[in-house]
C-alpha cells in the first residue's frame, strides 16, 4: 500500500483506561478520547474538524489545525513502555508544530500529550527568529449532560472557581489561571475530567461553553522562536470519581 494510503487510517492508541484515535493527514487531530472504563466518549468531533486539534496562532483554526501531519514515530518506548505517537506538522515559514501523544504504562489512566512549535529553518534577515507563533490548545469535549456541568479550578491567587455553561466564555490570565490543575465536573456522572499542565508554559486558558460542547484551551505566550527557543506545551489528562 502507498504512503499516501497508509495515511489515511486513523492511528489507534490503546492501553489502561484509553482508547484514542489520531487522524494525521487533517492536522493530526485526535477524533477520538474513549474513556474505557466508564465507556465515556470525551471528544465532540468530526474528522475534518474540532475533537483535540492544536493551532499556531492567537486567531481560530490558524497554521497547525488542517495541515498534513507526518507520523515520525510510533510504538512501544522501551524505558517507560509506553504505547505511544509523534507527528510532526509543516505550518510554514521554515516553522513544524510537533505533537508526542503516550499513554504510560506506569500511569494507566493518564494521557500525556507534549506539543512544540519548532524553528526547523528560519530565512535569512530575520536573524534566526521567526513569525510571532502561540501554541493553541483547542480540544472540544462533548458534555452528556449539558445542564449539570461545570469547570473547577483553584487559581494561582488562591481562589476557589466554579464556572458554568451561562457564562458563554471566560479568559484567565495571570492570577486568575488555575494553578496548573483544572477540571470538567459531570455532577450527574460523579466523574470529571481533570487536565493538569505547567503555569510556566501556560500564560493563558479560555473556557468556551457552546450547545453541548466545552473548549478548556491552553495557550503559549506568543512571540518568535528559534532553532535555541522553541515553544512548549505538555499537559495530560485523567478522569477521576468524584
Amino acid at each position: 500500500m502507498k504512503g499516501a494510503e497508509l495515511s489515511r487510517i486513523p492511528v489507534d492508541l490503546r492501553s489502561g483506561d484509553w482508547h484514542l484515535k489520531v487522524v494525521p493527514w487533517i492536522g493530526g487531530r485526535m477524533i477520538s478520547m474513549a474513556h474505557i472504563p466508564s465507556g465515556t466518549q470525551w471528544l465532540h468531533s468530526r474528522v475534518e474538524m474540532n475533537g483535540y486539534e492544536e493551532y499556531s496562532g492567537i486567531e481560530y483554526r490558524s497554521a497547525g489545525c488542517s495541515e498534513e501531519y507526518t507520523v515520525i514515530k510510533r510504538g512501544l518506548e522501551q524505558a517507560e513502555e509506553q504505547e505511544s505517537l509523534a507527528l510532526e506538522g509543516d505550518i510554514g515559514g521554515g516553522l513544524v508544530l510537533q505533537r508526542a501523544i503516550c499513554l504510560p504504562k506506569s500511569l494507566p489512566n493518564v494521557v500525556r500529550i507534549e506539543s512544540s512549535i519548532i524553528a526547523k529553518s528560519v530565512g535569512a534577515g530575520s536573524g534566526g527568529f521567526s513569525r510571532l507563533v502561540c501554541l493553541r490548545v483547542h480540544p472540544t469535549f462533548t458534555l452528556v449532560h449539558p445542564t449539570e456541568v461545570f469547570v473547577k479550578f483553584t487559581s494561582i491567587d488562591g481562589k476557589d472557581c466554579e464556572y458554568g455553561p451561562e457564562i458563554g466564555e471566560k479568559i484567565l490570565e495571570a492570577n486568575s489561571r488555575p494553578n496548573g490543575e483544572w477540571m470538567l465536573v459531570d455532577k450527574c456522572e460523579g466523574v470529571a475530567l481533570v487536565n493538569r499542565f505547567s503555569v510556566n508554559e501556560v500564560c493563558k486558558c479560555f473556557i468556551v461553553w457552546d450547545a453541548g460542547t466545552c473548549n478548556l484551551e491552553l495557550w503559549s505566550e506568543e512571540r518568535p522562536v528559534s532553532k535555541e527557543s522553541p515553544l512548549r506545551i505538555c499537559h495530560e489528562y485523567e478522569v477521576i470519581r468524584l
